[in-house]
């Protein structure tokens, strides 16, 4: 039997056979085997790199089994070593290229460095600036450094090469033309926490990073976003990478049986497709696209048949062209021109070399769709084996309860809720959380103003029986948001006295509202919203300790706290003020209040380094150091209103909403799935006002129809939506839970953790976790397809369909867990 050129190529390559071209130089053509082993560790050659990949030229000495180039970061100048560790290094004025020999080699040899000075823009290459490429589970960043590129001609036809044994490094390499397009490749892996690689390729080229080194592989997978093309003139749309360069990462990927995802591309051999039009669609077309085959990445939980719409993203119906290497996993509908439904998406096997291929654009930031389906991808590349964890949030806040609301339209009308309305949110909560995936909880979270209590006491018992009534003062001006108060300075509007909470249960029970709180105490979860509401932002030391301080005293008093999800240490901020006034921010940590709600609405408040992260208050921009924020997303179900024609209106007039109460609930639905499928785990929203039920006309949300609050219909549409495309569970935390999870994730990821796979005979039999100095003050989740043979007694994690977490703790040295069952490469 004939060798298959690519066979010869790659085995020439790495070294495992001697041949005419040298290790670590992918051969033009097919090349001549002169044996059929490694080369002789002292054999050397003369080459020197020219734009089109072939090596005539400057000296350099081969090593047995070398791999491929990296870029170093180092700037650094010719000179001449010998090394103890045979390596080729082939130095420029900017960057370090390096090949290593392979793990199974040890033999000493020497090296020897050249300097280019060819002159940017020239036929024999350029390199001008650094390449940098950041290894880290937080967004990276990146510069580049350019090379001459040629035009790409990718060999479909591949075969195994020797198995796999040895270390992979589970990090994933994302290639991509600028810094946007790698954070939309690379947000999916932050919000699990997957460590990744980011590769900025310019136009005009660029190296490789090191793909493996004498211990093993560097990157678990590699995704490349639209081919990383150009368009090079007169519409010749090619890869900036060369033919050598996709060819190394195809020997890369055989050698380690890793995988390799490419998305935005044209479908053709290459992908063992065919385009059945020019692309689609122009603006109002729709063809949707769905999952037709999620069987080889079963972890995902992504449900087939579950169409989501394609507007805004550029696609290429197909058809499979190769069904010995190509199958369908996802589909587009028919539309767009095409008759019929078409292929969206494919896994490649050529031979052992796989690929999952996407015909249409991604984009994370906008697009609900892209957040959706990415979940494919990451779940198949890292074959359901992983650091970070998936989880889904939806925890939706009720501020202002207690308190009354001037309503929007009707306008004058003021309103607050009812004991009649309270018991109907209780009475849909099981109906709610019956519709919901295995393993979920759900549960709506309360932010409490105990002065609306002392108001509505008084209302009944008089002044006297409450101790002069409730508080009053001149309501404050208002200020900017952003607005940062000089410390010391600032305006006190609360009166003298009372100096300390002085209210009696015989006032505060005379409230309905509390009476009917303190016999469903359970049902719900609690946190401070302050005692009065005051706006903070001018606020007084004096005048927010009280606010924090009476407002504990009184959901003390009345039995607040004794509840089973109660939060002590956060607040809701009035109308998120104050976050800018050190002494407010002061006066909050002397009461133990070490966090709180931001709006997400607001650059200022988010953390601009990782949307994963919450933002911590700074001298500069605060007066005070160190209060965590964490996000919060608002809605369109407005404060001041309760009914679905306020609400619509308020859309319309404040925000240029078009059309009904549907429209806006489709819009919040798009929006909100965006969110959860991005794994924000940012909170939502609510005012008291939007949980009217008791005394509303029935409006029919998902075609059932029911006495529904606006809130109820905002959380029964996007539960239908997130149940029907997968079977994840929801999680619902209280504040406190939340909170401690973002500085727990903030934390981790300062540890720089990363986890590698064990590889034995063509399969992953375990994986280590390792970190910076081996040590993390916080844990650090794996997520396993299946649970480990020994969790070394560490806490797991399993909520229904979902995979298993183990949350391990580095104390110093790594951790390696051995799997139950190997995976196969």
């Amino acid at each position: 039997m004939v060798a298959p050129t690519f066979v010869l190529q790659a085995g020439c390559f790495l070294g495992l056979l001697t041949c005419n071209t040298p290790p670590g130089v992918w051969p033009e053509e097919r090349p001549t085997v002169i044996f059929p082993g490694p080369p002789n560790p002292t054999q050397t050659q003369t080459q020197t790199q020219t734009s089109t990949g072939v090596t005539t030229g400057t000296s350099t000495t081969l090593t047995p089994d070398p791999t491929v180039p990296t870029v170093t970061t180092t700037a650094t100048t010719a000179t001449t070593a010998t090394t103890e560790t045979p390596t080729i290094t082939v130095t420029t004025t900017d960057t370090t290229l390096t090949t290593l020999p392979s793990p199974s080699d040890s033999s000493s040899g020497t090296s020897s460095t050249s300097t280019d000075s060819s002159t940017p823009g020239t036929s024999t290459g350029t390199s001008t600036g650094t390449s940098t490429t950041s290894t880290t589970s937080t967004p990276g960043t990146s510069t580049t450094s350019t090379t001459s590129s040629t035009s790409m001609s990718v060999t479909t036809t591949t075969t195994s090469l020797p198995v796999a044994t040895g270390t992979l490094t589970a990090n994933i390499l994302v290639i991509a033309r600028d810094s946007t397009q790698a954070n939309v490749a690379s947000s999916g892996l932050n919000g699990y926490g997957i460590p990744w690689t980011t590769l900025l390729v310019p136009q005009a080229g660029i190296e490789l990073p090191t793909l493996n080194t004498s211990s093993g592989g560097n990157f678990g997978g590699i995704v490349v976003a639209g081919e990383v093309s150009y368009d090079y003139g007169s519409d010749d749309w090619r890869s900036a990478l060369t033919d050598d360069q996709w060819n190394q990462l195809y020997a890369y990927q055989l050698a380690y049986g890793v995988r390799m995802v490419q998305y935005d591309v044209y479908p053709g051999e290459k992908f063992g497709a065919t385009a059945l039009s020019g692309g689609c669609c122009a603006d109002g077309v729709e063809q949707l696209i769905s999952f037709s085959d999620v069987s080889d990445f079963p972890t995902s939980g992504l449900r087939t048949g579950a169409g989501v719409t394609t507007q805004g993203l550029w696609h290429y119906p197909a058809s499979i062209s190769n069904t010995a290497t190509t199958k369908e996993i996802a589909r587009f509908a028919a539309g767009g021109g095409v008759s019929q439904a078409s292929t969206a998406a494919v896994i490649n096997n050529f031979n052992g070399r796989q690929q999952m291929v996407f015909f249409i654009g991604f984009d994370t930031v906008w697009s609900d769709t892209s957040n959706y389906l990415q979940h494919a991808w990451i779940t198949w590349i890292t074959r359901g084996l992983h650091a970070g964890y998936r989880r889904v949030n939806l925890n939706t806040q009720i501020d202002d309860m207690f308190l009354q609301t001037n309503i929007y339209q009707p306008a004058g009308e003021i309103f607050r809720i009812t004991t009649a309305d309270m018991a109907g949110i209780s009475a849909w909560l099981p109906t709610i959380r019956a519709k919901l995936n295995a393993g979920s909880t759900y549960y709506v979270e309360i932010g409490h103003n105990g002065n609306g209590n002392v108001e509505a006491g008084q209302e009944v018992v008089g002044d006297d029986t409450c101790s002069g009534g409730a508080i009053y003062y001149d309501i404050a001006p208002d200020t900017p948001a952003e607005f940062q108060k000089p410390l010391g300075t600032g305006e006190s509007r609360w009166p003298t006295t009372p100096a300390s909470f002085q209210w009696t249960n015989v006032c505060l029970n005379a409230d309905p509202l509390l009476v009917w709180f303190q016999t469903h105490l359970n049902d719900y979860a609690y946190l401070s919203h302050t005692f009065t509401h005051l706006a903070q932002n001018n606020a007084t030391y004096a005048d927010i300790t009280k606010e924090i301080s009476f407002n504990q005293a009184w959901l003390q008093q009345v039995g607040f706290t004794a509840a089973n999800r109660y939060t002590s240490n956060g607040i809701i901020p009035p109308a998120i003020t104050g976050i800018h006034n050190g002494d407010a921010l002061r006066a909050w940590w002397d009461n133990g209040i070490t966090n709180c709600v931001g709006d997400n609405t607001r650059p200022a408040l988010l953390n601009s380094q990782n949307a994963m992260w919450p933002y911590f208050t700074t001298e500069a921009a605060s007066g005070f150091s160190g209060m965590q924020v964490n996000p919060r997303w608002s809605t369109r179900i407005y404060y001041n209103c309760y009914s679905p024609a306020c609400t619509t209106q308020e859309w319309i007039d404040t925000s240029a909403g078009t059309g009904t109460f549907d429209n806006l609930l489709a819009t919040e639905r798009t929006e909100t799935i965006r969110h959860l499928f991005s794994l924000s785990h940012d909170g939502y929203m609510f005012h008291q006002a939007n949980l009217r039920n008791a005394d509303m006309p029935s409006i029919t949300v998902n075609g059932q129809t029911a006495q529904y609050s606006i809130f109820q219909a905002w959380v029964e549409t996007v539960v239908q939506e997130f149940v029907r495309l997968v079977t994840w569970p929801i999680v619902t935390t209280t504040h406190q839970q939340m909170s401690d999870a973002f500085l727990q994730r903030y934390r981790r990821d300062q540890c720089g953790y990363s986890l590698s796979y064990v590889l034995s005979n063509n399969a992953i039999t375990g994986v280590t976790l390792s970190a910076n100095g081996n040590t993390c003050n916080a844990a650090i989740p794996i997520t396993f397809p299946a649970a480990p043979a020994n969790t070394h007694g560490f806490p797991t994690e399993q909520l229904g369909s979902d995979p298993v977490t183990v949350w391990a703790q580095l104390s110093g040295s790594p951790v390696t867990f051995s799997l139950a069952s190997p995976i196969a490469l």
